[in-house]
């Protein structure tokens, strides 16, 4: 009966003793590649271009502009999610830390 008590006493004492490390906040979003794709130049009008060129031209710089927005309609909701989710694992990490200092 005192060998069963003995250990059972090491055995709390033990468990009390254990250093709980602190849990580091998450830093930052890293966003893909090819969000991050810069938006292209709108194409240069030459000298002498017919009517049909120049729709062609404004044709190809509208669709441009468009893909463009879409990459930025897409860049800023994945960060705001990223961020969001972030600050939720860093106030659980941060709650954790203050239960563990206790």
């Amino acid at each position: 009966m005192k060998q069963v008590l003995m250990v059972l006493l090491l055995a709390a004492g033990w468990g009390c003793t254990t250093a709980v490390p602190v849990v580091k906040e998450a830093l930052k979003c890293d966003a893909p590649p090819s969000l991050l794709a810069a938006c292209g130049e709108p194409t240069a009008v030459k000298q002498g271009i017919t009517f049909g060129e120049l729709i062609a031209v404004s044709a190809q710089d509208r669709a441009s502009f468009q893909e463009c927005a879409l990459r930025h309609r897409s860049l800023v909701q994945a960060l705001a999610g990223c961020n969001e989710s972030i600050e939720k694992f860093n106030a659980e990490v941060r709650e954790i830390n203050a239960r563990n200092r206790q």
